[in-house]
């Protein structure tokens, strides 16, 4: 089990992760392996190992530069583990067991990849329906305005003119119209999620020198989940009772921006930023993953 630990964010992190590691035990044989991203050097380590003490088996330190899914890809080349599990540095898991139900879920026949959380949502539609063009959401999504609100709510803040902002938006659409399948596009989110290493190594992942082109690997029409099935495996998300989902079946959970997300995992930034958002974000996140299979409703 990998962990991304970035000295960019501090302890609080990897202080949430442990105390949730500890809580609910892993019910998997397995190493505990910490990403170090970032750090400068034994100084800036040592906090770290200090607080993993002898739960940590291994080590893998990266510079900061890439992404998370950067990181993921030089710990799988260096590794000699059959299966890996990526945590990112915000995840949290929220049952005893959670990493069996990973290992349970990939040892079915034909399972190529497991996440904890899925989505069928489309930056392809997404950008068509900024634009006022035609497409999958025209008809369900809320308004702009409260589609705005509900993506500030997971993600940092962006402090730029109004301007640049519209420079910055005719530059990313059109390739998001390009690079993306229209909704619904099932995809596993990398926040948690299993596979072969040997399986990871094969894929072709391209320059990863922006967060667009992370985006793509995890969604695009390139990206994990698509290549995985092309290869004829299944990309399944998996919840709390243990249950391996195929992508038709995952609006039916409440894994991710859907109702209280109770049958989820692995906890992340964007799950708890849905569980904390208004009536309005959730709905519109809810829309966006879901469509109109969406139901935010039965958040309290």
């Amino acid at each position: 089990m990998v962990h991304l630990v970035r000295a960019a964010n501090g302890l609080e992190p990897f202080e949430t992760f442990l105390r949730a590691y500890d809580a609910h035990p892993a019910g998997a044989e397995h190493d505990l392996v910490l990403l170090l991203k970032g750090f400068g050097g034994d100084d800036e380590f040592r906090p770290v190992r200090e607080l993993g003490g002898d739960r940590v088996a291994a080590e893998v330190p990266v510079s900061d530069r890439g992404f998370d899914l950067t990181a993921y890809l030089a710990a799988a080349r260096v590794l000699p583990h059959e299966r890996l599990c990526f945590l990112n540095s915000y995840s949290e898991p929220l049952s005893t067991g959670w990493l069996s139900r990973f290992e349970n879920a990939l040892d079915a026949p034909g399972v190529g990849l497991v996440g904890a959380s899925a989505s069928w949502g489309s930056h392809r539609s997404f950008a068509l329906h900024l634009l006022r063009l035609p497409n999958a959401y025209s008809t369900v999504l809320a308004d702009r305005r409260a589609m705005a609100a509900g993506f500030r709510s997971v993600g940092p803040p962006v402090r730029v003119s109004r301007m640049r902002q519209r420079i910055q938006t005719l530059g990313v659409l059109p390739r998001d119209i390009v690079d993306y399948p229209s909704f619904p596009a099932p995809h596993v989110r990398t926040n948690a999620f299993m596979l072969e290493r040997q399986l990871l190594l094969s894929l072709s992942v391209g320059h990863l020198r922006t967060k667009s082109a992370a985006y793509r690997l995890e969604s695009g029409r390139n990206g994990l989940s698509a290549q995985i099935r092309s290869c004829g495996k299944q990309v399944v998300a998996v919840g709390r009772d243990g249950r391996a989902l195929t992508a038709e079946r995952w609006p039916d959970a409440a894994l991710f921006w859907q109702r209280d997300q109770g049958d989820l995992l692995v906890a992340d930034n964007q799950t708890r930023a849905y569980a904390a958002g208004t009536p309005e974000q959730r709905l519109a996140l809810s829309r966006y993953a879901w469509g109109t299979r969406a139901h935010p409703e039965s958040m309290g």
